[in-house]
């Protein structure tokens, strides 16, 4: 009783209370917890008298919320809260809960920051990662920061990072509920202008007409405009918010949009952006996300379960033609260090404008996860990641894909391959025209047409630029002990401008943006 009410009160300030640091305050929160139970009748008056603050090995004491234990169990604590259990229920002890973590899985995660995650210059950077079973909303695994001894802020909770290309799929799929095709043709030429916003691709890169299928894989911005120019901003911001992301999120004002949104100028949490691809990952069917499976009382009674809150948030084929499209951009596309998973899986990059943040979001049938990354000033105000890791540019194709990887490949070790429920219909017919990578400056086309267009403005050509930088090896690593890693975290960033780079013969270890 007495080593349970230290525990409770260390939770409320780890640093403030802790006992190496700050005894006397603890002992006086000590004993408030304690006072506390006495009032609501959890322990007698003569126990409380007889309970002495127990002897703290400070080390010990430190290690048990250090790493990501600390982050989890204000996770849990907080949901606790949101359920109904009131503070002092939760500190004084004795609820069993079950939480939806899985212990291999949450060691991968810190495994994976660990060994591909950026090792110099790191000053300032923050890492997160959410992943969710599809069709539950349970949390599998989170790494939220560095060591929970050290910095509270949970990175993959906060919404402090714009998502850049990352929210295209929103698009897309609000595009095929309007029924445009896979094969439609987009203006992919940088800069271009629709409704007087002038956009520019990744790298200035011009490539023509291109299908929406192309423009997914290489992530052109100009064609992902148009395209929403066409569908409607507030079309996509609702497709957005049906799966899953907050309509509270900075940057998803539905009064204040305008046709930057597709860019991902909206800065969501890492686990609403794993939360919102598993809509697609499940067919459809959006889940509300639990950390807990289930809290039994004192006496052993059931107090809550878990019981998965769904809505069909999109059609099934939908669903399945968006997973069947970001296949596409594994197998041919900025996603490409995404098939170091061996098994069927459905991604998308994205990297925002200055390098203010890089994001990998991406799926199996079983598993969706998201990586983000982001670094802040000494003031907590965003800064460029230029240069974290030892790259010129760090991408969304670059360590956020390796963390990503080498997490799936180990969290996923154990589980059957299953293939994406393929598509039904003409949604998803395109010609399988690769992009043709310019040797001398000229536009890059598309190899072959493509059936339907879009009428679009003026189509100004800029010479390309190709360049791509040395993305980590991903190669399947083993769970270490979750505990202190690599990376802390930052605010929010600026208007983001993300898209192709190199098309993608075999995959190499170089990033792509995107």
């Amino acid at each position: 009783m007495a080593q349970a009410a230290v525990l409770a009160s260390v939770i409320k300030s780890p640093n403030g209370l802790a006992p190496e640091e700050n005894l006397p305050a603890l002992k006086a929160r000590w004993a408030y917890v304690l006072d506390s139970m006495v009032e609501q009748g959890w322990i007698t008056p003569q126990q409380r008298k007889t309970a002495s603050f127990p002897d703290i090995n400070t080390q010990k004491a430190g290690n048990r919320l250090g790493g990501q234990t600390g982050f989890l169990l204000q996770a849990v604590t907080d949901q606790l809260v949101t359920l109904g259990f009131d503070e002092t229920e939760i500190q004084r002890g004795g609820l069993r809960i079950t939480s939806t973590f899985e212990k291999g899985a949450q060691k991968a995660a810190t495994a994976a920051v660990r060994k591909v995650g950026p090792d110099v210059n790191t000053e300032g950077l923050r890492i997160g990662l959410a992943a969710i079973r599809p069709g539950t909303g349970e949390v599998v695994a989170m790494y939220a920061g560095k060591n929970f001894i050290d910095d509270q802020i949970n990175n993959a909770t906060r919404e402090f990072a714009q998502a850049g290309s990352t929210f295209k799929p929103f698009a897309l799929a609000a595009a095929f509920e309007q029924g445009i095709p896979l094969g439609t043709e987009l203006n992919g030429d940088s800069p271009s202008t629709v409704n007087g916003y002038t956009f520019s691709n990744y790298g200035d890169k011009s490539y023509g007409p291109v299908s929406l299928l192309q423009a997914t894989e290489f992530s052109i911005n100009s064609a992902y405009v148009q395209l929403e120019s066409e569908v409607g901003v507030d079309v996509v911001a609702e497709s957005a918010i049906r799966a899953g992301i907050p309509d509270t999120t900075p940057g998803l004002n539905l009064d204040n949009l305008d046709l930057t949104f597709v860019l991902g100028t909206a800065s969501p949490s890492g686990l609403s952006m794993a939360n919102a691809y598993a809509t697609f990952a499940s067919g459809g069917v959006q889940s509300q996300t639990t950390y807990i499976k289930s809290v039994m009382g004192l006496n052993g009674g059931l107090l809550f379960e878990y019981e998965p809150k769904t809505v069909l948030a999109f059609e099934a084929n939908i669903a399945n033609s968006v997973s069947y499209t970001l296949n596409k951009v594994v197998s041919d596309g900025t996603a490409f260090a995404a098939q170091k998973l061996g098994r069927p899986a459905a991604a998308k990059t994205g990297t925002t404008d200055g390098n203010k943040s890089a994001w990998f979001v991406g799926y199996t049938p079983q598993l969706v996860t998201a990586v983000l990354m982001a670094k802040e000033d000494a003031g907590g105000l965003p800064v460029s990641l230029s240069g974290t890791g030892g790259l010129g540019t760090v991408t969304g194709g670059s360590y956020p894909a390796a963390i990503w990887t080498a997490f799936m490949t180990a969290a996923l070790v154990n589980e059957p391959i299953v293939d994406f429920t393929p598509p039904t219909g003409d949604l998803t017919v395109a010609p399988d025209c690769p992009l043709i990578m310019p040797t001398d400056g000229t536009k890059i086309p598309i190899g072959c047409p493509t059936p339907s267009v879009i009428e679009f403005g003026p189509e100004p050509s800029v010479d390309p630029s190709a360049s791509g930088v040395p993305i980590p090896s991903s190669e399947p690593i083993e769970p270490l002990q979750p505990g202190d890693e690599s990376a802390p975290e930052p605010e929010s960033a600026p208007v983001p401008t993300t898209a192709p780079p190199a098309p993608p013969a075999p995959p190499t270890d170089e990033a792509v943006p995107g």
